[in-house]
């Protein structure tokens, strides 16, 4: 696994002070959008895509979960995901799965790590 300075996203520390935060990197000339979110089990990121129709899931700035802070979801219809696996479980995608990013942390940083 790569984990390169440019790719660093944020410090886990800002991380942990909020629910969610997306962030865009450029990666080996591919823009990468995408989102942290802190879930029972530590973090997780995934792409800023909904998997029915690839429009950005958050409906403001870095909001992405739902009025109870249960779930994910897409501001375009409403489809609900789980926070830990991505998995929708309401909407026109259920069943379907928000697509994970790579991520990992070295010394308090959270970096895009290439595969």
């Amino acid at each position: 696994m790569k984990v390169k300075p440019d790719y660093a996203i944020c410090e886990l520390a800002d991380l942990q002070k909020r629910q969610s935060l997306s962030f865009t990197l450029n990666v080996k000339d591919e823009v990468v959008a995408g989102f942290l979110v802190v879930t029972e089990q530590g973090f997780r990121a995934y792409k800023n895509s909904c998997p029915h129709w690839g429009v950005e899931l958050n409906w403001k700035p870095d909001e992405f979960f739902n009025v109870d802070l249960t779930h994910l979801m897409c501001s375009v219809h409403g489809a609900l995901f789980k926070p830990d696996d991505g998995e929708c479980i309401f909407g026109p995608c259920v069943r379907q799965h928000l697509e994970p990013i790579p991520v990992t942390v070295i010394d308090g940083t959270v970096y895009y790590s290439e595969n």
